[in-house]
């Protein structure tokens, strides 16, 4: 992602419900559950799988200039299935990842020939990433916690644990 956004936070949407994503945590989950995706051989894929994959890759493009939701019009109940599996297991391979430097993160984390934009990151711990992932699929199951104050909303994918905004 060669050009960097100005906000740094995305709405992670589902079924009315949102939280607030660090936009780097949220670009790295998503190059991560590619990988995952493209693993498996292209023949044993979904027929559509390539479609999806290349819809988080524009999510990884664009950043935080638009939300990121996981049950728009754009993907079917299979679709989004497949999405959520693939996060999940890009969340358990980034927890046992741990500590991820910004040159191992430049050779892995690769969008269009170019290496993510990490914001000056020296590092990206993998941990805050995963628990990005476990609290995308907590909003799937309207499992997060209510937040403290009326007009806030959670914030995922920061060091020290989730905060609100």
């Amino acid at each position: 992602m060669g050009v960097g956004s100005i906000s740094k936070t995305v709405p992670v949407e589902f079924g009315g419900r949102w939280f607030w994503a660090y936009d780097v945590s949220l670009g790295i989950l998503l190059l991560e559950a590619i990988h995952v995706a493209v693993q498996v051989p292209a023949e044993q894929r979904p027929p559509w799988a390539e479609a999806v994959l290349e819809d988080l890759r524009t999510h990884i493009r664009v950043g935080a200039s638009f939300a990121f939701s996981l049950d728009g019009d754009g993907w079917d109940d299979q679709q989004r299935s497949y999405v959520r599996s693939i996060i999940a297991e890009a969340g358990r391979r980034l927890r046992g990842r741990g500590m991820i430097t910004s040159a191992e993160a430049a050779r892995r984390y690769v969008i269009d020939g170019a290496p993510y934009f990490l914001r000056g990151h020296d590092q990206i711990d993998g941990a805050v990433v995963a628990d990005l992932a476990a609290a995308i699929e907590r909003l799937i199951q309207d499992e997060l916690p209510p937040v403290p104050a009326i007009d806030r909303r959670w914030y995922f994918g920061v060091g020290d644990g989730p905060r609100t905004l």
